[in-house]
């Protein structure tokens, strides 16, 4: 157990690794001690939570609108400007 916990990464070692280019960037057996890390500090693994929801709405903010979405956001600023 303590050669174990040698090799475990710190919990500010597994927030820089949440914040920059995640898990998939790391080689296979640091994930694996990232992944055990996650497993035992619940406040790491809901910082990683956190980092999901944060990427994934910024994601969805920086996704291309459709035809649609434009037009009717076109339709809004239009009734706006006319209504001042």
């Amino acid at each position: 157990m303590k050669l174990m916990m040698a090799f475990m990464p710190s919990c500010k070692e597994v927030a820089k690794t949440l914040c920059g280019e995640g898990l998939a960037a790391e080689p296979w057996g640091r994930r694996l001690m990232i992944r055990l890390h996650l497993s035992q500090c619940e406040f790491c693994a809901r910082f990683g939570r956190q980092m999901e929801r944060i990427c994934e709405a910024l994601k969805a903010a920086w996704a291309e609108p459709s035809g649609e979405d434009v037009e009717a956001f076109k339709r809004r600023v239009v009734a706006r400007l006319g209504s001042s």
